[in-house]
Parts: C-alpha cells; structure tokens; sequence
C-alpha cells in the first residue's frame, strides 16, 4: 500500500503542474513567456495579460450584438409565423362562409363574412409592417 503511494507521489511530482488557472500554471507561463509575474492577471478560472482580456472583451461583444439581432430575426419569425396562423384560420371560417350560396345566407353570416374580411385584411397589413420592419432591421 504503502508503495503504491510513494509511487504516484513521485510519478506527480515529475509531471508539471497544468491545472488551468493554478498558482503554479501561473508561474510555469510567466517562466516560459519570460515576462514579468506583476504583468499577468491571475483569477480562478484563468490567467491572462490585460491585452488579451481585451481582446476577448471585444470578442464577447461582438457575439453580444450578433446574439441580440439574431433575438430580433426570430421574434419577427415568430410574430409573422402567428400572423399567418391568424389569418389562415380566418381565410377557413370566410370559405365555410363563402360556401353557403349568397341566398341562404342569414344577416348574421353576412355581417360575420364582411367581419372577417375586414380583419383579414388588416393581419395582412400588419404581417406587411412587420416584414417591411424586418427588412430594414437586417439592412441595419
């Protein structure tokens, strides 16, 4: 047992600390780079020159923006996806109307037909809006 121990505490102590974001990681890049300890920033999770915390700052804003427009695109689908939903199931209760010969038709389904036209028309206005709106937010 006890030989087991001594053999993996030596087979650790030859293998150099890479435990990333490690005090000795730390110092093992400081050595290989060369540079100065007092230029590195060292935090729990990684260690890293100020230059490069810039550069992935810029990096994760980047992403930010492309993130927020591709939120945008996809809200426009689902606004247009909703609107064409509407407006189908508009069209199939105009068509059980319109199926009915213009005699037969009570005052009521009359008025229900002219209704749904109406509102029809205006889900198609809106669904135009928003993918005039589209448009100009992807030329944006």
């Amino acid at each position: 047992m006890e030989l087991r121990r001594s053999i993996s505490a030596s087979a650790e102590a030859e293998r150099p600390m890479r435990r990333y974001g490690a005090v000795e990681e730390t110092e093992w890049k400081a050595e290989a780079l060369g540079r100065n300890q007092l230029d590195i920033i060292s935090m729990a999770e990684t260690t890293m020159m100020p230059e490069e915390i810039e550069l992935e700052m810029a990096k994760i804003q980047r992403l930010r923006e492309v993130l927020v427009r591709r939120e945008s695109e996809l809200r426009f689908m689902m606004d247009d996806i909703q609107l064409c939903k509407d407006i189908m199931n508009l069209k199939q209760e105009l068509q059980s109307l319109v199926a009915i010969p213009e005699k037969e038709k009570t005052k009521m389904e009359k008025q229900r037909e002219d209704e749904l036209i109406q509102k029809i028309h205006r889900l198609v206005q809106k669904r135009d809006f928003l993918v005039d709106d589209a448009e100009v937010e992807r030329l944006r």
